[in-house]
């Protein structure tokens, strides 16, 4: 395998405490900035308030853009422009936080009565608009594939599709998204290539997006391990993880590294 040690990162999304953060800090490790929450009402004040907890982070980032409430793929024009106002000033904030790329939703397919080749071809024009907008950034935009059965506005034939279609988008395929929809994983991992540009790694028992550590749902990791293995990209690997104590994520990070920096073959911890 290919050393990855150090493109292991972590999102805020399981980083309550600010003692959690420190020590992530303290040990180099790449953080996703999940830009919802509180601090982010206001969107200013979030990256100020980002910018004073990483102020003596010294490895990667990337920022995670707002979703909740948002929507691209909305029948109401209204949605749509507020979502696209938030996710470009999304876009042009991340050079600030130091964001080598920047993780946007798609978003769902929200009622059967909506025409769904419609709302794909909205989110196709926004993607372009942006994609646009984080070259002139200087950062990379990268698609995540959400969605759950029949919310799901790609398959993972339509997803890869759509990271090839439009022009200045990489993917980001989270790993627990695509075991609830059946994706065929290692298989996508192939197809998407050198435009995979990260993973979000969280586990879950089939049944619900439960964020749970690797190795506590029924999710088999290894095909996905051999398939990166066999993968020209160099993805980062993030472990998005959901209320869970520090000494887990910490138990994730060294699994990683362990798997990642020497090659080794072991079952998740």
């Amino acid at each position: 395998m290919f050393p990855l040690n150090k493109r292991i990162f972590v999102s805020t999304l399981v980083l309550v405490q600010p003692e959690e953060r420190e020590a992530l800090i303290a040990q180099g490790t790449g953080i996703e900035i999940f830009a919802e929450g509180p601090e982010w009402q206001d969107f200013n004040n979030g990256i100020n308030y980002t910018k004073e907890y990483l102020r003596n982070h010294k490895g990667p980032r990337s920022l995670h853009a707002p979703f909740f409430d948002l929507n691209l793929a909305s029948e109401y024009s209204s949605i749509r422009e507020l979502t696209l106002k938030i996710l470009q000033h999304t876009i042009e904030s991340a050079p600030e936080l130091e964001c080598e790329y920047v993780v946007i939703h798609p978003h769902n397919y929200s009622s059967h009565m909506f025409n769904r080749a419609r709302a794909s071809q909205r989110v196709k024009e926004a993607l372009d608009l942006l994609a646009r907008k984080a070259q002139q950034a200087g950062v990379k935009l990268a698609v995540e594939n959400v969605g759950y059965g029949p919310t799901q506005l790609y398959d993972s034939q339509e997803f890869v599709s759509l990271i090839y279609e439009i022009d200045g988008i990489v993917a980001l395929l989270d790993v627990g998204h695509a075991y609830l929809n059946g994706w065929d994983i290692p298989r996508v991992i192939g197809q998407l290539g050198e435009r995979l540009v990260a993973l979000h790694l969280h586990d879950n028992r089939g049944q619900a997006d439960e964020h749970l550590p690797l190795g506590m749902g029924k999710i088999n990791f290894q095909p996905v391990w051999d398939a990166l293995s066999r993968s020209p990209a160099k993805p980062a690997l993030v472990l998005e993880y959901y209320q869970v104590p520090l000494p887990e994520v910490l138990t994730g990070i060294n699994y990683l590294q362990r798997i990642f920096g020497k090659g080794e073959k072991r079952q998740c911890p």
